[in-house]
C-alpha cells in the first residue's frame, strides 16, 4: 500500500499541482471580487435611493413651508384690506399685521441669501441686520403703545405709519438687488 501511495506520488508533476493551486486561488480571487463588487453596487443603489427620498422629502417640506407663508401672507394682506383704524386696539391689530406681513417678507429674503455670490452677500447682510433692529423698533413701539403712553393718538399712530413704511422701503432697498428677486405668493 505505501508502494502504491509512492507510485501515485511520483505519477505527479509538483509544476501541476502548483499550476492547479494558482488557478483555484485565481478562481477564488475572482468570485471575491465579484462577490465584492456586487455589494459595492448593492450599496450603492441603497445610498443612491436613500439619497433621492431625502430630497424629495426636502423638497416636499420647503414647499410646505413655502406654501403656508404665501397663505398667511394672503390672509394678513386680505385682513389689511379690510382693517378698521376706528379705535387704538384696532390700529394697533392692522399694525401688528402690516408688521407680520414685512417679517414674513424679510424671512423670505433671509432664504435667498445664502444662494447669492459672496461677493454680493455683505451689502446684503448688512441691509438685512438693518431690517431686523427697524421691525424690532416697530415691535417696540407697537408694544408701548399697547400699554398706557401718555403721547396723543393721532402722533402716536404717524409714528408707527413712519415706521413701518420706512421698515419697508428698507425691505424693498434689500429686495431690489439685483441678487434679490422677490417671490411671488402661490395661488
Amino acid at each position: 500500500m505505501a508502494a502504491a501511495a509512492l507510485v501515485v506520488a511520483c505519477d505527479r508533476n509538483p509544476g501541476e499541482d502548483v499550476v492547479q493551486a494558482g488557478k483555484e486561488s485565481q478562481e477564488e480571487i475572482a468570485r471575491i471580487q465579484r462577490e465584492a463588487d456586487r455589494k459595492v453596487a448593492e450599496a450603492q443603489r441603497e445610498a443612491d435611493q436613500k439619497i433621492a427620498e431625502a430630497r424629495k422629502k426636502a423638497g416636499e417640506e420647503q414647499a410646505g413651508a413655502q406654501k403656508d407663508v404665501a397663505k398667511e401672507r394672503r390672509e394678513l394682506q386680505e385682513a389689511l384690506k379690510s382693517a378698521q383704524h376706528d379705535t387704538k386696539e384696532e390700529y394697533i391689530e392692522y399694525a401688528r399685521k402690516r408688521a407680520r406681513l414685512l417679517e414674513l417678507r424679510t424671512a423670505e429674503l433671509k432664504a435667498q441669501a445664502p444662494t447669492m455670490p459672496a461677493a454680493d452677500r455683505g451689502p446684503v447682510d448688512q441691509g438685512l441686520q438693518d431690517i431686523e433692529a427697524k421691525h424690532r423698533e416697530v415691535i417696540g413701539t407697537l408694544n408701548a403703545l399697547s400699554k398706557d403712553t401718555k403721547q396723543p393718538w393721532s402722533s402716536a399712530k404717524a409714528d408707527i405709519d413712519k415706521k413701518l413704511s420706512e421698515l419697508e422701503q428698507r425691505i424693498d432697498a434689500v429686495g431690489g438687488t439685483p441678487t434679490m428677486k422677490p417671490t411671488t405668493p402661490a395661488k
